[in-house]
């Protein structure tokens, strides 16, 4: 069980992201490359990276499937085409989240989103979207045993 939980609002916010499929080491890779996106496009980033589960972290890791997102400072909406090979960009709206402290690797988030969920239920919430993970610590440079981060569920309460 997650040992604080609180509600927040997110902002909408403007992001570039790429989507995975296989183990959460690939992650690394993503993040570096979305920055590079970022550089070369003139763009900065308005806050660590994020990581969206979307499925269950428990499946074989050759199934598991997320993506990456990067807020991005921006005054007006980006006219960006999305191919196969570039990274896509999107407006992710407002939306309030349960939100826990979580360190170590990805590989243990299951049993923090299991308690966070317990705790959502509990208080009389549904989840509204996939979880996702805002990575206080670069995840390119920091070893997994070493990682923090945010871990949050979108909610809605429940009528």
């Amino acid at each position: 069980m997650p040992e604080t939980v609180t509600l927040k609002k997110i902002p909408a916010q403007t992001v570039v992201y790429k989507p995975g499929k296989g183990p959460y080491s690939l992650i690394p890779d993503t993040v570096q490359e979305l920055n590079l996106w970022i550089k070369e496009n003139g763009y900065t980033p308005a806050a660590p990276p994020i990581g969206v589960f979307l499925n269950n972290p428990y499946l074989p890791p050759e199934e598991l499937l997320w993506e990456i997102r990067i807020p991005l400072q921006v005054g007006e909406p980006i006219a960006h085409p999305d191919t196969e090979t570039t990274p896509g960009v999107k407006e992710i709206p407002e939306r309030e989240v349960m939100a826990t402290a979580h360190q170590g690797s990805l590989d243990t988030i299951g049993g923090v989103l299991q308690g966070m969920i317990r705790f959502m239920v509990t208080n009389g919430y549904r989840l509204a979207a996939a979880p996702e993970q805002v990575f206080l610590k670069d995840p390119v440079s920091t070893p997994p045993h070493e990682m923090e981060g945010e871990v949050r569920l979108p909610v809605e309460k429940r009528a």
